[in-house]
């Protein structure tokens, strides 16, 4: 949109403006300095940039504001081409033209003559006092101004206040009470040359020296054409903000000085105006979902400026709606097919107060009507399947509403299905069945590969093309790693697996698992090794395979007294339905167990003697053999039998010697649990 010089000036018209080029007014030696200090404060320039491009701000000019410190003070504002000039130094030059005063603040609009812009320059505001003893001057200076012309990049920035004077500013006090605070408000809005980003505003704290309570309002991109150059167009941006000026203990009346920044500034005294609540209006279409219907209510004052702030509720229960926001505008939801009216709330009670509060006019919600609009790929598998995953149907187009649920309608498709990278066929068309799906042919027998689906809306959308979707079909093949576990005894083996199809991943793809416990050798009792899952350990499971096709597996052994070995544990890897089994062992320590025997036993002359093995509970079932030796003789094998239970176990044995001695020792024979070892001597009669 374009809009008109008259809503963009800031009082003069461009013509105007052009009669207040400067001619060179010298200024006289100024009288002694006050030794009290300035009597004024330059408050433009802030940031020393100066800018009149005229295609934001529209008439090109520069305002100059000061404060008055010195309320009896007459204030006028120079300029000097030396950038580094002192208040003593010669050079200063009156800018002239029609000065604006407003309750302690000066402004007035400076056009430069062309010879003066991009230039470095310095500015100050001069206040003169007259007194008994003569005139005191003060001065605040800025130095270094750059002063940018309308061929710069430094862009302008302009105020635009209120609707009916151009130093009024809109500004609304909250009634309510709310579990927070609601700010007093000051709307404030212009234009600017530039027609992105955001523009700073802020209002100046005297007693502070400084801007407060900056927020940055976002530019609206807003071409601007400008009558007096042949309705000549030129970019450019308008901005509006809402600044808390609670802090200020405002009333209407007040003067505030508002600044506005974006690379140059403009500052501008503003007369405060109270909005009173006078209307509220549909301020937006309607946005109707299955669910319910949106839209925006705006809140009106007495000149049909926007209110920030404003309570809305609605009539028919006098509930909350909410806030207006910076723009004056609060959303609504309301059920489909359906009337209602909201009151502004002018007090701090919620009820309608007939007289007092503003309603609206009947708002009318539509009904929701749900419209073909688009297409979606439906791959039942995924983007990534097994040949033996597919059956009939998996792959499918849906026909969409137009907020994306499936839609029943029988609309016609367009689509067609090859190997990606190779020639496309030609559109195939199709209907889709009562629930608005087409199922697309796929024969699984075909080459594995990649697979391009391109389709088309719905004919009654138009039957644009709709981005293409690619999925992978093929041979799973399942990875594990290491084939061969190994770990320290009392810790855990940790497998890592892979669920692929043709090197991509295979999610969501439940893998069954299985461990069949090995050998533990002595000093353990018996294997006790598990796979971990879910924080309990099993010998059978199931595990699920990551975004990325990988799965983990964690074989446990349990920590025990002397850290004994476990080995040969087969773990069992399966993909259900899918790849062939992976197999892998499970070996936990290293090197057998030794365990010590012990030999008791009493002798009976020349009848059986009485042997008694002991050993620890890991050696049995374990087998031993018994030797004897008699004086004179040579040792011999005598008997050989297992373990019971608790490691030992009792014998008798024939006493070949009469009443003279025999000596006995037992052997623990090898196994795959234990290396062999010898007890102590026995001597028996």
């Amino acid at each position: 949109m374009t809009m008109q010089l008259s809503k963009l000036g800031q009082g003069l018209a461009i013509s105007a403006v052009s009669a207040l080029a400067i001619t060179g007014l010298a200024v006289t030696a100024p009288p002694a300095l006050a030794a009290d200090g300035p009597g004024v404060r330059l408050l433009s320039q802030y940031d020393a940039v100066a800018s009149t491009r005229s295609d934001g701000a529209a008439d090109g000019t520069i305002a100059l504001t000061a404060e008055k410190v010195d309320q009896q003070a007459a204030v006028t504002f120079e300029y000097n081409a030396d950038p580094a000039a002192g208040d003593l130094d010669p050079g200063w030059v009156q800018v002239t033209g029609t000065a604006t005063s407003e309750s302690g603040y000066e402004t007035l609009l400076w056009a430069p003559a062309p010879e003066q812009v991009d230039k470095v320059i310095a500015l100050r505001a001069v206040a003169t006092t007259e007194t008994a003893g003569g005139p005191t001057v003060t001065y605040s200076t800025r130095n270094s101004v750059e002063l940018s012309g309308p061929g710069s990049g430094v862009n302008s920035v302009g105020l635009q206040t209120g609707s009916s004077s151009t130093t009024d500013a809109n500004f609304f006090a909250p009634p309510y009470t709310t579990s927070t605070p609601l700010p007093t408000t000051l709307r404030i809005d212009g234009t600017t040359s530039a027609n992105d980003g955001a523009v700073e505003l802020s209002v100046w704290h005297s007693a502070d020296g400084a801007f407060r309570g900056q927020i940055a309002a976002a530019v609206e991109a807003t071409p601007v054409k400008i009558p007096e150059t042949g309705n000549q167009i030129f970019p450019g941006g308008e901005f509006d903000g809402v600044l808390d000026i609670t802090a200020f203990d405002a009333e209407a009346g007040d003067t505030l000085a508002v600044r506005a920044e974006r690379d140059s500034d403009d500052v501008k005294p503003v007369v405060l105006r109270a909005q009173t609540i006078s209307q509220v209006f549909l301020a937006s279409g309607f946005s109707t979902s299955s669910q319910a219907t949106t839209f925006t209510l705006a809140v009106g004052d007495q000149d049909e400026d926007r209110i920030a702030g404003a309570e809305v509720r609605r009539s028919s229960d006098g509930s909350l709606v909410g806030y207006t926001d910076a723009a004056g505008e609060v959303t609504v939801t309301q059920p489909n097919s359906s009337a209602a009216t909201y009151y502004a709330n002018s007090t701090d009670v919620d009820a309608f107060e007939e007289g007092v509060d503003v309603v609206s006019a009947p708002v009318e919600t539509p009904a929701y009507e749900p419209v073909a609009t688009s297409t979606r790929a439906v791959l039942a598998d995924g983007p990534v399947f097994d040949d033996r995953e597919y059956a009939a149907g998996d792959i499918a187009l849906q026909v969409l509403d137009q907020e994306g649920s499936p839609m029943a309608a029988a609309e016609e498709l367009e689509y067609r299905l090859f190997r990606t990278g190779q020639e496309p066929p030609a559109l195939a068309q199709g209907s889709t069945d009562a629930n608005g799906r087409l199922v697309v042919p796929f024969d699984p027998s075909g080459t594995d590969g990649e697979y391009t689906l391109a389709f088309t809306t719905p004919a009654s959308a138009g039957g644009q093309p709709v981005e293409p979707v690619t999925f992978v079909a093929g041979d799973a093949v399942l990875g594990l790693t290491p084939v061969k576990g190994r770990a320290a005894s009392g810790t855990e083996i940790r497998y890592a697996g892979t669920l692929s199809v043709e090197g991509e991943p295979l999610a969501g793809r439940t893998v069954d698992l299985g461990y069949t416990r090995g050998t533990e050798l002595v000093p353990g009792a018996q294997a006790d090794a598990a796979l971990l899952l879910d924080g309990a350990r099993r010998l059978s499971g199931a595990v699920t395979t990551d975004t990325d096709g990988t799965f983990a597996v964690t074989v446990d052994d349990l920590a025990e007294r002397g850290r004994p070995t476990e080995t040969g544990g087969q773990l069992r890897v399966a993909a259900r339905g899918l790849a062939d089994r992976v197999d892998a062992t499970a070996d936990f320590g290293s090197g057998k167990g030794t365990a010590k025997l012990r030999l008791a036993g009493s002798g009976n002359g020349a009848r059986a003697d009485r042997l008694r093995i002991s050993g620890p509970p890991s050696v049995a079932g374990e087998r031993v053999r018994v030797f004897a030796r008699s004086s004179g003789g040579s040792w011999r094998p005598v008997k050989t039998l297992r373990l019971n239970d608790d490691g030992d176990t009792s014998l008798s044995v024939r006493d070949r010697n009469g009443s003279q001695v025999t000596r006995y020792y037992v052997k623990l024979l090898s196994s795959l649990r234990v290396t062999a070892s010898k007890s102590n001597a026995r001597r028996l009669r």
